[in-house]
């Protein structure tokens, strides 16, 4: 049985809701007016994206950019590090001696 789901945006320039529950593929979270449809299962407090979002278009959640798009993405798929890449944290090359 397909059922509408509890989720958590806090800004409205978020481009990802994270689930307050256990998702199936084809229930829905509300974000607004805008009934958004899972195209996966997606585990509780895991993010769904709820804007298309294009190769490299940053992911936002809490009003925060946490990384970019791996490619082009639809809303309604789970988002996690085999779709989305983050340099948080990465020293670089350059800072290296």
């Amino acid at each position: 049985m397909k059922k509408t789901l509890r989720s958590l945006v806090l800004n409205q320039e978020d481009t990802v809701a994270v689930l307050l529950e256990k998702g199936a593929r084809g229930d829905t979270v509300t974000i607004g007016e805008q009934q958004i449809e899972l195209l996966e299962d997606i585990d509780f407090a895991h993010k769904v994206l709820i804007k298309d979002s294009e190769k490299n278009a940053p992911v936002i959640k809490y009003g925060v950019e946490i990384g970019y798009m791996l490619a082009d993405t639809p809303r309604g798929s789970w988002i996690h590090g085999h779709n989305m890449g983050c340099d948080r944290g990465k020293i670089s090359r350059e800072s290296v001696q």
